[in-house]
């Protein structure tokens, strides 16, 4: 089955039910910014329920720009299995902080440089936008992905929801997806019965 990424948790009940339905990652988003950032200590606070549960899905601490010291900071509290990298980090950034990277690429008309960061774990596609890095609940347009050669296993993100969820994962076959804001009652609240509803169409197929 397709691997299921839920980003923007801020709450504890929150990511131990997504954990109970199946989620494989949940994401932390550690960018001041941004609606669903979550202060570290809470989010530490969180990440230890979640490795109490019997499901234990991989936590992933999100950045955009932030220095590698003040990601190993926040990694040292939170323990995540993964950082992903949501700005202009560079494949050298990646390589020196030395944890397994997830490096979103934003896709506007054409699809961006899938070789320039080599050193990254995985890879993640998310619709551009000038003004927001993720959340922003619109797709690009997937076709474009026909032509990745899948050099590394990709998350899918930008504007899924359980209504077309099927159509993404049969159309892109990604490795597993990503959603913030298409399983949320507001930024960073999600709603458990889209996450209920999310989970069982992926089930089914």
């Amino acid at each position: 089955m397709t691997k299921i990424k839920i980003c923007g948790i801020t709450r504890e009940e929150d990511a131990l039910f997504c954990a109970e339905e199946g989620a494989d990652f949940l994401g932390f988003i550690f960018v001041p910014s941004t609606p669903r950032f979550v202060e570290p200590e809470k989010a530490a606070g969180i990440a230890a329920r979640v490795r109490e549960s019997e499901e234990r899905p991989k936590i992933v601490g999100v950045f955009r720009d932030a220095s590698n010291a003040y990601i190993r900071e926040i990694h040292s509290l939170v323990g995540f299995d993964l950082v992903q990298l949501s700005g202009a980090e560079s494949d050298d950034d990646i390589r020196d902080l030395g944890i397994p990277a997830v490096k979103t690429l934003r896709v506007a008309a054409t699809l961006p440089d899938t070789h320039a960061c080599p050193n990254a774990a995985w890879l993640l596609f998310d619709t551009y936008d000038e003004r927001r890095g993720g959340g922003t609940g619109r797709r690009f347009d997937w076709s474009l992905l026909a032509t990745y050669e899948r050099s590394k296993p990709f998350f899918l993100s930008g504007g899924i929801t359980h209504e077309n969820v099927v159509a993404a994962i049969s159309l892109v076959r990604p490795d597993a997806i990503d959603l913030a804001s298409g399983v949320e009652e507001a930024p960073g609240i999600k709603d458990h019965d889209k996450v209920a509803r999310l989970f069982e169409r992926v089930r089914r197929g």
